[in-house]
């Protein structure tokens, strides 16, 4: 266990040179233009209802107030901005979700020669898309009400105390979780049986976890990191999950005939 936290900063370490090898680079592309796509989406929206909005405030106001316009239109863009900040983190792991899953196939391909039969025809794209959405949505239905319980626990007298600490391990945790379940989800291992092995190392998601939170605070790193991490959980999956997962999809499809019987 004491060795778990070198094997998550050996990965990242590992990860960049990989990440910029022939076969890996485009790849980087990825974030960079969920991050476009994104902020041209909400930006779209946003100016869209700005005027009608700042309308709508200034009828509230006598009209010799009127030079206030421009103020509304700088409290909103404010608040435009923070807004696409905050939506940053689960707009772009959903957007980016296919295309990282395809990324940690061709790592684990390079890593131990395996070879994932994946369907490229467009119902083959269409349902691989669709798998990973679904299994985003599990990661979200999974982090809200527990993210909410603590925050409701920072209102609560002496609890509070802790509660930024425990905060800190849950983001962490959350990350190291987002960024596993890739490598985890490609081996078909379902994602109650993920958490169960990450909360096997604590001290390894918790290490890779704040290393991500680490990445993320610094300006153009930041675009990077999604990959970075990417690479890094599924050289941990080869290094210290897949032996015990081995042919679990081939279990689990022989669990399903049996049961169907």
């Amino acid at each position: 266990m004491i060795s778990h936290p070198f094997h998550a900063i050996s990965a990242f370490v590992k990860a960049f040179p990989l990440l910029l090898s022939s076969r890996l680079r485009l790849f980087l592309l990825a974030p960079i233009l969920a991050n476009i796509a994104l902020i041209v989406l909400v930006y779209m929206v946003a100016v869209s209802y700005m005027s009608v909005a700042v309308e709508g405030m200034m009828s509230y106001l006598p009209e010799w107030m009127s030079f206030l316009n421009w103020l509304f239109y700088l409290l909103l863009n404010i608040v435009l901005g923070l807004l696409m900040f905050y939506s940053f983190s689960v707009g772009v792991n959903i957007l980016a979700a296919p295309f990282m899953a395809f990324l940690a196939e061709k790592v684990e391909e390079m890593q131990t020669g395996k070879q994932f039969n994946e369907d490229m025809s467009f119902s083959g794209i269409m349902l691989i898309i669709g798998r990973s959405l679904k299994r985003e949505m599990q990661k979200l239905g999974y982090f809200l009400p527990r993210f909410i319980g603590l925050l409701v626990l920072s209102f609560v007298p002496v609890i509070n105390l802790v509660t930024p600490f425990l905060l800190m391990l849950f983001s962490a945790w959350m990350l190291a979780l987002q960024y596993m379940d890739y490598a985890f989800d490609n081996n078909q291992v379902p994602f109650p049986d993920m958490r169960a092995a990450l909360r096997e190392k604590p001290l390894l998601c918790w290490t890779f976890g704040f290393i991500i939170t680490l990445g993320i605070t610094i300006p153009v790193v930041n675009l990077f990191v999604m990959p970075v991490a990417v690479v890094a959980a599924t050289l941990l999956w080869v290094q210290l999950y897949s032996e015990r997962f081995v042919n679990y999809a081939d279990l689990l499809d022989q669990n399903r005939i049996e049961r169907q019987r």
